[in-house]
């Protein structure tokens, strides 16, 4: 429902990126869990009063990214994901986990309630700055499927943006 008011709107849509602190296996990770909530909380209301549309979360700061996403990066996306949805529960949410953890990121929106993911590489299998980005549509369809997920929606990159052409 959320979804289907924001798209009826005859304007642009803007969505505020809340880019999360390291997360625990991150090399940089140094604040609590509640500690990272509680930031991505204070980004999410910076958005909020400047009147943006909705919400991604996403964890921008585990740097260097992997193309293996461990159990604690899933788990700690949808605790704080769950505390941005109880915070802002009309406004549209959206999860990415990087790098094209999707499946992650789609069990993080069943569980925290959140409305869409972003997806890089749907459709084109590439050479990305991780390294290989396999092309993820018919498993990741299936996988929402074999979830009952189905009501979320999938954002897509047709070709992410840092690629080998």
């Amino acid at each position: 429902m959320r979804l289907q008011q924001l798209w009826s709107r005859l304007r642009c849509v803007v969505l505020g990126m809340v880019h999360l602190r390291p997360l625990p296996g991150a090399p940089l990770h140094g604040l609590s869990v509640s500690q990272i909530s509680k930031k991505a909380c204070e980004e999410a209301d910076v958005y909020i009063n400047a009147g943006v549309d909705g919400l991604i979360v996403e964890n921008m700061h585990d740097i260097p990214y992997s193309m293996t996403v461990g159990p604690e990066v899933t788990a700690t996306m949808a605790t704080i994901c769950a505390t941005v949805r109880h915070s802002y529960p009309n406004i549209p949410l959206g999860v990415q986990i990087l790098s094209a953890a999707n499946k992650q990121a789609l069990a993080v929106a069943l569980a925290a309630d959140a409305d869409f993911i972003r997806v890089e590489g749907f459709v084109f299998s590439q050479i990305s700055d991780e390294g290989f980005l396999d092309s993820c549509a018919s498993g990741l369809l299936r996988y929402r499927k074999q979830i009952g997920a189905e009501h979320i929606q999938i954002f897509t990159d047709i070709k992410k943006k840092h690629r080998y052409c």
